[in-house]
Formats: C-alpha cells, sequence, structure tokens
C-alpha cells in the first residue's frame, strides 16, 4: 500500500464516530467464533497467548505524563534490555504524538477505536529493546527473558485496580510486552516474486541503514567480497566508503540470498524476504513482532549465521551446492509469511489481544468462548 493511501485511510478513521465501532465490538467478537472452524480458533488461540502471555489478573497505575514528558531523543536512548516504565492513559486519549512516527497512532487506534474511552492501558510505541515494568502494548520485545521483573513491587494506585500485583509470576520479563501489530505498512510488505531461485544471481544482497555496531562489523569485513553486494544507505560520512544508493526491493529479488540483520529490534526486511525466492540468511533473532521471530527455526525457516559472521562464506558456499535444501527453506519461510496475510485472521488476532488485555486488567467482561480460548 503507498505511503499516501495509508495515512488517507488513517486519517479517515479519525473522524469515524468511536462509538459506532464500540457498538458493532461484541457482534465482531461473536463472529470469530461463528465464522472460523475449530482448527483456526486454535491457531488464533496459539498466536494470541504468545502476544499477549500474561494469564493472571493485573492491575494499571493510574495515568502517567511519561509520554508528554519524554522528548523523542530520550526515547531512542533507553539502554538495550533495560527494565523501563510504560506511558500510561486512557484508550480514548489516543492520539498522534511528536514523540513517536503516526504510524503507531493509525495502527493502534484502528483496533483501539472498538473499545470504551474510559478504559486504562498502557503503551510503549517505537523500538523496544528493553523490558517493561508494567503489562503495556507494543510493537516489539526482547526474546529473551534476562531482567527480573519489577510487577511485585509497585503498590496499589486505584481502588478500581485493586490487584495484588501488576502481573502475578513475574518470572518471564518479556511477558509484559504485549504485541499488537503496530508499524505494519513497513513490517508487513508482502509481494510476488516472480524470479525463481534457480535464477537468481549467485550472491548475497545487504542495503540498509547501518548506525549498529553489528551491522558495521558486517559492513567493515564483507564490504569487498566477491560474493557480497552489500552497502550502508544512511549518508553518514562514518560510513562513507561503505555507502551504496539504495535499491528497490525487486532489485534484491535478482539475488539467492538477502542479508536480514536486526537495526534497534526487529529486521524491517525479514517480512518480505521470507515471502520471496531468495533465501534469507541472518544470525538467530534476539527481538520479536507480530511476526512471532521466536517461532522461527534455523535450518527450516532461514539460514543462519553466527553473530560474529565467521560462517557466512560457508553458509553461502552450502546452499550454493545444495539448492534443493535452499529451496526448501524458502517454502517454509513462505508458509510462515502465508500465516499473516488473512485479513479477517489478523483483525481477529489484533481485537482479542486488547480484550485479553482490558478482561485481565478488570474493565472489561469477556465471553466464555473468550475465556477458553485464552485459557483463563
Amino acid at each position: 500500500m503507498s505511503k499516501f493511501i495509508y495515512n488517507f485511510k488513517g486519517i479517515a478513521r479519525a473522524f469515524m464516530p468511536r462509538a459506532f465501532f464500540q457498538a458493532s465490538l461484541s457482534s465482531k467478537i461473536a463472529r470469530i467464533f461463528k465464522d472460523f472452524d475449530e482448527a483456526t480458533l486454535e491457531n488464533i488461540a496459539k498466536r494470541v497467548n504468545h502476544y499477549h502471555k500474561i494469564n493472571s489478573s493485573f492491575s494499571l497505575p493510574l495515568p502517567n505524563l511519561l509520554a508528554s514528558q519524554t522528548s523523542k531523543g530520550e526515547q531512542w536512548k533507553k539502554p538495550r534490555l533495560s527494565l523501563q516504565t510504560p506511558s500510561i492513559g486512557f484508550v480514548g486519549d489516543n492520539s498522534p504524538s511528536s514523540l513517536y512516527s503516526s504510524v503507531y497512532y493509525y495502527d493502534s487506534y484502528e483496533w483501539s477505536r472498538y473499545f470504551r474511552d474510559n478504559l486504562l492501558w498502557a503503551y510503549e510505541f517505537g523500538d523496544v529493546n528493553y523490558y517493561l515494568d508494567t503489562p503495556a502494548i507494543t510493537k516489539t520485545r526482547p526474546i529473551e527473558s534476562k531482567a527480573k521483573s519489577r510487577a511485585d513491587s509497585v503498590k496499589k494506585s486505584s481502588k478500581d485496580f485493586d490487584r495484588e500485583s501488576i502481573a502475578e509470576g513475574g518470572g518471564e520479563s518479556n511477558q509484559n510486552s504485549i504485541l499488537l501489530q503496530l508499524e505494519k505498512n513497513r513490517h508487513f510488505c508482502f509481494f510476488k516474486d516472480k524470479i525463481p531461485y534457480a535464477d537468481k544471481k549467485d550472491a548475497l544482497v545487504f542495503r540498509g541503514a547501518c548506525f549498529q555496531e553489528h551491522r558495521n562489523k558486517f559492513l567493515r569485513e564483507f564490504f569487498h567480497h566477491p560474493k557480497c553486494d552489500i552497502g550502508d544507505t544512511s549518508g553518514s560520512a562514518q560510513n562513507a566508503e561503505f555507502a551504496k544508493p539504495k535499491i528497490s526491493k525487486e532489485a534484491h529479488l535478482e539475488y539467492k540470498f538477502i542479508l536480514s540483520l536486526e537495526g534497534n529490534d526487529v529486521a524491517s526486511n525479514l517480512k518480505w524476504v521470507m515471502n520471496s525466492n531468495s533465501l534469507c540468511i541472518m544470525p538467530k533473532p534476539k527481538y520479536e513482532s507480530w511476526f512471532m521471530e521466536s517461532k522461527l527455526v534455523s535450518g527450516v525457516h532461514y539460514a543462519e549465521i553466527n553473530d560474529e559472521y565467521s560462517d557466512i562464506e560457508a553458509v553461502i558456499e552450502h546452499y550454493l551446492s545444495h539448492e534443493n535444501q535452499a529451496q526448501e527453506i524458502i517454502k517454509n519461510a513462505q508458509n510462515h509469511c502465508a500465516k499473516f496475510q488473512n485479513p479477517r485472521i489478523e483483525e481477529a488476532c489484533n481485537l482479542l489481544v486488547l480484550r485479553k488485555y482490558f478482561a485481565l486488567s478488570g474493565q472489561i467482561e469477556i465471553t466464555k468462548e473468550e475465556r477458553e480460548l485464552f485459557g483463563i
């Protein structure tokens, strides 16, 4: 979808009465259980409970002013894998912010408009590569759970939300990051690759802004490698010797191998690369989004290289001489991508994530069918 059409649709939604969508929510939820067969509902349940890992009641503090008090520069300085406090507000106050790209408002509002204006929610928009001390809606989260949750230490702050703690059993610290499909026009861009794998160039391609050291390391070590066509598109003077112009997604598809490297959080090119007829080469992912990167299996959905990139040549040579294995991985990757291309299922998952969130925070009642699907 073009950026113009995407923005137009997002702006148009804001002018439509929220009351209309709120009145239709019950029927939408009922249709999920009526229209989808048992197998589809089972898959929806697995996805929703993966995005929203918390299965016990939690409370939310009263609204804070973190979003308005935090500058855009400060947002990007939060240390990786640190523990942070998200913004908390009322759903009805969801609006564009100078702190985040407008896409976070467009994508969250598409689903939040179905819920009452006076519901509380916590949210952390942007590239979230750290942990949260309060259950909050996010685009991304760390896959591994190493930091200790502060859930037990948060005191009761409202008689309306008087649970014992924010989330019981806070041992798995990434559980407080509850995934919604955000920034989807950039990340969930699927298109048809018309070039068969066998007809592609025997080389690896990468273009991207290289501000992080792990990306710069790959540039330094393989920029001049005969099997690599890679370059930094950031325009940074620091990487002037590695600079190359941007190329289209279609131009990437001329190569058998496409490198996918995480930046601040997930790799934005991963979805369309895995949907192509090229082989995705990348290290094991450290962050995940709506795409469920933690469910990707090395040698099944992608060709793995180590974090030092010392085996990149061996990996390329292996799949050049084992074309059948490469094509099997490509097929599996495309099957994974297909899970996210049914608009009705994506709508159901987004709405159910929010239903589970508001139900477990004690703010709405849900149906028996929903409770069974959530396992609560």
